[in-house]
């Protein structure tokens, strides 16, 4: 008799939404069954009339397992009425009605016929986790339906533990059908801090130890990344050459990149009396049961790849686990039997987790994506219905990339080029599949080869840390193919696309010497040419072709090399230059030679600070890296004017040669402008048209300096020369010949006093000052305007200090006066100080001067 699980309550609910309607949301919790029970009860179902059942895994292995879990049950080989399908392996048939694939496999049914005519319903397991792939995948079947299914919809139905079920259900418009999960009870024991990433090797050891000497059954550890888990590895090694009773403990690792095999040996059962220590990176967070799990130990933490928009970098994210996932991972320990779960978190902080983890779309490079959209036909991001929708700034950059790669015709539209239609059907990441169209030029056996190591992930990513050149990886495949079983089949693979897609000839053998290699890869990376640039500490520092910077070891043997071109390179948040992981030396004088498009050249010039003078250069680019300069002495007035617009801009407007006269005149200008753009504008202000008054504040003439400052630039090649130019003559220029002539009229430069004399206007304050001794002023009592501006006179002793400021001669005259005549009369004798300056003549001259 079949084991009865808490789901099938819920088979005949679902049965009904589906019959009634065409999609559904079910969270089933751990352990319920809702993988290998509502697919197969959904077989007998009339809507499904002989067709399909494709149901989604997010992983390889987890549809696998799948499909041979659900398989057993019906007491069937794999390849029946239950088959599955996922990169480069498969078993189905004609008698087979349910599907299990993994996320890329069910993008690509769609692309190859966009109406699904033989799928009756498409099932997304593990939504939660909101692959690319999957947001992508289901995107695609609700447009595929809206357009080719409005007789017949395509049925949809989404399948978690821990959903968001309010986005879901707002989405589809549905309600969720909820099944309680057969958990048994799992213990869980918070730590009370958090751990720092330098503690997770020792602290998760001493753990797993702890909990091999007080629990039975096997461990499951989630870790953030490969690199902890080959530590922990190494620690947990050293613990067995020192204590005798770990002989029967098995220690496996668990990631992404493991092959299906090595993947299925982890989750098969282990012989009688051997315990498994499993170290996992999410990858074993949902899908997969491992046999004999009873212990879980959670360093809480989860390793991501994100894309920043802003430099095209995707660089690794080490984050908090969310509410979801924790229950998740708890949820491993207590599938088969009671369990415990070690948190190194405190139960206070689980309750300050985000209860969902941000969906990938938000995250990571959409450049495969845009591809498939542009495949697909969409012609703008917004057409789909997403559940969250790609960021404005990762498509705008995906765009940008596949126009640079020759797949769309332009960096704004979704349209294919002829090679990007190739591309498209070669079902490879962009990058890779753009070197393996190279094929019909270069008929080379290395381009398939080379891509499957990229695609594949590098077999020396442990032990090569200062050996980043991809030839040594080659020649390592090329001479152990025993070993290297995965990347000969996906070459393989590659090659049999490649065959159906363009003519291919017999290829030629695999070469690690000759130079023709690299040029291959700028191809697929012309962003990751890259120059040295300087010694950084132990690190080289070469800067990329798409403006970054990166950092080599200065051992590894391609520091050496002037020229790389990048192939795989990743940061941290927060680090300034990314890391050089993959690389190959390039000669860049062949390059241009090969791909002269990829180059081009300009003539530039650039003020040396040092030397003080222009110096000119014929630069060589390749988009933002500078290959080459040599010197050029023949400069004309564009290079002249456009380099000293520039250091003027980075310098400052003072760098350039002002005087008294320059600047007395600026201050003029700029007092006629202020006060024309004043609130408070007097009548009198109007003789000026004020569109006419240019900016001259600095900031105004820093951003116009090639209206005003270029003109008179033509043979300005030195200091020397420079200090000669005559910026009021300049300023003078700059002005329309109508408001010079005004602005010597009605905004002197000098003002005539009543001693007769005349006097400077200072109008740097932004307001009119006039500085003059108070005698030149006796018998005046209203003080002169500008603009209609009161002049601020400042009236000095006869040693011309300052004795009082005004603007009101008749209040100082009759209230302040006589306290200044008291003091100063006795300080300066010789000059004329009357009782009453206002019939007094006003003089600069004194009392002797006065009596001769």
């Amino acid at each position: 008799m079949k084991e009865r699980l808490p789901i099938h309550d819920v088979i005949p609910e679902l049965k009904q939404q589906l019959l009634m309607r065409h999609e559904a949301i079910l969270q089933a919790a751990p352990g319920a069954g809702k993988t290998t029970v509502v697919p197969l009860s959904l077989l007998d179902e009339p809507w499904r009339g002989g067709r399909l059942i494709v149901m989604l895994e997010p992983r390889r292995i987890a549809a696998k397992t799948a499909a041979k879990r659900l398989a057993d049950q019906l007491g069937e080989a794999l390849g029946e009425r239950v088959g599955y399908q996922i990169r480069q392996e498969g078993k189905k048939s004609a008698r087979t009605q349910l599907l299990v694939v993994t996320e890329g496999i069910l993008t690509r049914m769609l692309q190859d016929d966009p109406s699904l005519n033989e799928v009756a319903l498409i099932i997304f397991d593990e939504f939660h986790e909101r692959n690319l792939q999957s947001d992508l995948a289901f995107a695609l079947a609700q447009q595929s339906r809206q357009l080719f299914r409005d007789d017949d919809p395509l049925k949809l139905l989404i399948m978690s533990a821990t959903l968001d079920t309010t986005t879901l259900e707002r989405h589809l418009d549905c309600q969720s059908i909820v099944s309680e999960g057969r958990q048994f009870p799992v213990e869980v024991k918070y730590a009370n801090k958090s751990l720092k990433h330098y503690e997770i090797p020792g602290v998760i050891t001493k753990t797993i130890l702890s909990a091999l000497r007080e629990e039975s059954g096997s461990i499951l550890v989630f870790l953030p990344g490969q690199g902890e888990i080959r530590k922990v590895e190494s620690e947990l090694s050293d613990a067995r050459a020192r204590e005798n009773d770990l002989d029967h403990v098995v220690v496996l690792p668990l990631y992404g990149n493991l092959s299906v095999a090595e993947q299925e040996r982890v989750i098969s059962p282990s012989p009688t009396g051997e315990r498994k220590v499993v170290l996992a990176t999410s990858v074993a967070q949902t899908s997969l049961t491992i046999e004999g799990i009873r212990v879980v130990i959670d360093s809480g933490l989860s390793r991501e790849a994100r894309l920043d928009a802003n430099t095209a970098t995707t660089r690794l994210h080490t984050r908090r686990v969310s509410k979801a996932e924790s229950t998740q991972r708890l949820g491993r320990a207590g599938r088969t039997q009671a369990g415990v779960c070690y948190r190194w978190w405190s139960e206070s902080q689980q309750d300050q987790l985000s209860d969902q983890a941000q969906p990938q779309i938000e995250l990571e490079d959409l450049t495969d994506l845009v591809l498939a959209l542009a495949h697909w036909g969409s012609e703008t991001r917004d057409e789909l219905d997403w559940i969250t929708p790609p960021p404005e700034g990762h498509w705008n950059q995906a765009q940008s990339l596949l126009f640079e790669l020759g797949v769309l015709t332009s960096p704004d539209s979704l349209t294919l080029t002829s090679v990007g239609q190739h591309i498209s059907q070669l079902n490879a990441p962009v990058r890779l599949a753009t070197m393996l169209m190279q094929f019909t030029q270069y008929n080379r056996k290395d381009i398939t080869y080379l891509c499957a190591l990229l695609y594949e992930g590098d077999p020396f990513k442990s032990s090569a840390a200062n050996n980043s050149d991809i030839k040594h990886r080659l020649i390592w495949l090329n001479e152990h193919p025993s070993q290297a079983k995965r990347y000969i089949n996906t070459a393989k693979a590659w090659e049999s696309r490649l065959s159906k897609v363009t003519p291919i000839k017999p290829l030629s053998q695999i070469s690690e010497s000759d130079e023709q290699f690299s040029l291959i890869l700028t191809y697929g990376f012309p962003d990751r040419i890259a120059k040295r640039v300087r010694q950084q500490g132990e690190e080289t520092l070469y800067k990329l072709s798409n403006g970054r910077t990166a950092l080599l070891s200065s051992i590894d043997p391609l520091a050496q090399h002037e020229f790389i071109i990048v192939l795989e390179l990743g940061g941290v948040a927060g680090r300034q230059s990314d890391k050089i992981y993959l690389a190959s030396r390039l000669n860049i004088e062949l390059l241009q030679y090969s791909r002269p498009s990829l180059f081009f050249e300009q003539n530039v010039a650039e003020w040396d600070k040092k030397t003080q003078r222009l110096i000119g250069e014929k630069q060589r680019w390749i988009h933002k890296l500078c290959v080459s300069k040599t010197p050029r002495r023949d400069l004309d007035q564009s290079m002249i004017s456009h380099a000293f617009c520039q250091f003027v801009r980075a310098d400052g407007i003072e760098v350039l040669p002002w005087d008294d006269a320059s600047r007395a005149l600026l201050a003029r200008i700029r007092f006629v402008r202020n006060t024309l753009f004043s609130d408070e504008a007097k009548p009198t202000t109007t003789a000026f048209d004020k569109n006419m008054i240019p900016d001259v504040s600095d900031t105004g003439l820093l951003n116009s300096l090639e209206e005003w400052l270029s003109p008179f630039l033509n043979g300005i090649t030195t200091q020397a020369k420079l200090n000669k130019l005559n910026l009021t003559q300049v300023l003078h220029s700059y002005l329309p010949w109508d408001v010079q002539s005004k602005l010597e009229s009605t905004v002197p430069e000098r003002l005539r006093v009543a001693s007769g004399a005349s006097h400077r206007v200072d109008y740097t304050s932004g307001e009119p000052v006039l500085s003059v001794k108070l005698q030149e002023m006796f018998g005046e009592t209203s003080s002169p305007k500008v603009l209609g501006i009161p002049v601020k006179i400042e009236l000095l002793s006869p040693a011309q200090r300052p004795l009082a400021v005004t603007m009101d001669l008749a209040f100082f005259w009759k209230d302040v006066y006589p306290e200044v005549r008291k003091e100063m009369r006795g300080r300066y004798p010789k000059h004329p100080w009357p009782e009453d300056p206002l019939t007094a003549a006003a003089t600069s001259k004194t009392n002797r001067s006065l009596q001769r």
